[in-house]
């Protein structure tokens, strides 16, 4: 028999304790557990910390810093790891399929900075040599809001052993929701790569970390320029590009739920719609022609107008962000938009007895 993969997971916390234990707790509980589990606090909020001392008993868990947005902490942590070099995790070609059809460059505004530069700017702050003698085989990269059956690991470990590059599982609401689309086992292409692969349901190899350089760290939340999502799909569609093999195993459930996300109907809801949108517009620009980028902004316009004639106007708001911040990532000409929604304010600390 095969020997067991070593299993490395990365979470990146913005400091909400609470779910970050929650998601430990699973973890300690696999099947199949960790071999290293690195917590990468983005927030430097109080809390984080003692949750990762107080499970370090059951896990081989470590607590970094890094400043930057989502994709800035997991590049951190899988050099950290030992995953990547620091010098090799770089932004790929700003450049992409509409560029080249259309004869120009794309607009890159000048916050953007490459993954490599960041690194060096700011380094995570505490254990950064995580990596093991025999190396990782498995990455995952939950979010704080997340968690695992029991037997997730091992039944994404198991998955890839059948030849995938990466394979997703079901994400799955924490009302025990499914989504309707992803019932059956399936080969991820260059437009499913929306739907069913979400980053926390995602077991990638090491190996295909390692020939795509990373994340690119001027796409994701928090990242400091106007493209708020689409790290994960921009991965995956570099790796789809050089003949990576992604699939789909809904038999695998990832359970996710966030309390501080904005109720659907409220003008927060509408503004995450907005600025996300923009990174996958931006995501669009750099990997599909003509037709797919018209399309990501007519879909969402059609939806709008359909929603306003049904009078369910909250709902035409929500569609008409997404089909304006497609716009946006793909033209690089920003509108006015309301702000992105707060992150959430830290605990307060209990009251003095006395």
């Amino acid at each position: 028999m095969s020997p067991a993969p070593r299993i490395a997971v990365i979470v990146t916390t913005v400091g909400r304790p609470r779910l970050l234990d929650r998601l430990l707790l699973s973890l300690a509980g696999q099947t199949l557990p960790p071999a290293r589990v690195v917590v990468v606090d983005r927030g430097r909020r109080p809390g984080t910390a003692a949750v990762v001392e107080h499970r370090s008993d059951r896990l081989a868990v470590h607590h970094l810093t890094s400043p930057g947005g989502t994709s800035a902490g997991r590049n951190a942590g899988l050099v950290a790891l030992g995953v990547l070099e620091a010098a090799a995790v770089e932004r790929p070609s700003a450049i992409g399929t509409l560029d080249a059809m259309l004869g120009a460059p794309a607009p890159r505004p000048p916050a953007e900075r490459t993954a490599r530069a960041l690194v060096a700017a700011g380094p995570a702050r505490g254990p950064v040599a995580l990596a093991e003698p025999d190396g990782f085989d498995v990455v995952l990269f939950p979010g704080d809001h997340t968690w695992y059956p029991p037997d997730a690991l091992e039944r994404g470990a198991r998955a890839l052993e059948a030849g995938a590059d990466v394979v997703s599982g079901r994400m799955v609401g924490g009302d025990g929701a499914r989504p309707p689309l992803d019932e059956r086992p399936a080969r991820i292409d260059d437009r499913s790569v929306w739907t069913l692969a979400p980053a926390g349901s995602c077991f990638f190899r090491a190996s295909f970390l390692r020939a795509n350089g990373g994340f690119d760290e001027g796409l994701g939340a928090g990242c400091d320029t106007p493209w708020q999502s689409g790290a994960t799909a921009d991965l995956l569609l570099r790796g789809l590009r050089a003949g990576s093999v992604l699939n789909h195993a809904p038999d695998i459930r990832v359970f996710e739920h966030d309390p501080d996300a904005p109720p659907a109907g409220t003008p927060e809801h509408g503004a995450g719609a907005r600025h996300a949108a923009r990174g996958t517009g931006r995501v669009h620009r750099r990997h599909y022609g003509g037709y797919a980028c018209a399309r990501a902004v007519a879909r969402p316009l059609g939806a709008a107008a359909l929603a306003f004639l049904r009078r369910r106007r909250p709902e035409a708001a929500w569609h008409l962000h997404r089909s304006v911040g497609h716009l946006e990532g793909l033209t690089g000409a920003l509108l006015p938009a309301p702000p992105p929604p707060a992150p959430p304010a830290p605990p307060a600390p209990p009251a003095s007895q006395g």
